[in-house]
């Protein structure tokens, strides 16, 4: 059975702006025939694009998937969580536990989900793509060109940094 939460095949992004629509064709060229990055995972975002958020962020449906799996797997762990502890507490800890047991696994049962559901919140925020999506929504405000390159990995992310640093106005990644 796949355990794997985030079922995105390229979670990782990269932003490059460039100053013209030239640096930006070039500097896709570079990825695609130094790099070896494909066609596909290598979106132009122009000044006045109305599909931003589209290219940020291709496989939505991914996305949503990750979403609800991450918030009924961690719900689900801090339930069963609630409950071992529940179980600790009705069987050797204060004797208010002990006299009510039936309280004590809901009210932990409770918590422990809460606080599973929480952290799971807390990873769909995705924090770490906030400074890629505000570079590039800003970028597009001052007339400037963008390219987004979806990685699998960290080894592809630092190739894709490496070749667009030189000739890029600013580079900003995801994790």
């Amino acid at each position: 059975m796949d355990m794997q939460i985030n079922p995105e095949s390229k979670p990782s992004k990269l932003a490059a702006v460039f100053d013209n629509e030239q640096k930006a064709v070039e500097a896709k060229q570079k990825l695609v025939n130094v790099g070896h990055f494909n066609q596909q995972d290598i979106e132009v975002i122009q000044p006045k694009d109305k599909n931003t958020s589209k290219k940020i962020e291709p496989e939505s449906k991914a996305i949503a998937r990750f979403i609800t799996r991450s918030h009924l797997i961690l719900g689900g762990v801090g339930l069963l969580v609630g409950l071992a502890i529940a179980s600790a507490l009705v069987a050797s800890g204060p004797m208010m536990t002990q006299s009510s047991p039936l309280y004590t696994y809901i009210a932990l049962a409770v918590v422990g989900t809460f606080i599973g559901l929480l952290f799971a919140g807390l990873l769909s925020l995705r924090p770490d793509h906030d400074p890629l999506i505000n570079e590039t929504v800003s970028a597009k405000r001052h007339n400037l060109w963008t390219l987004i390159v979806q990685t699998d990995g960290r080894k592809n992310l630092k190739t894709a940094h490496q070749l667009m640093h030189p000739t890029a106005v600013s580079v900003t990644e995801t994790f």
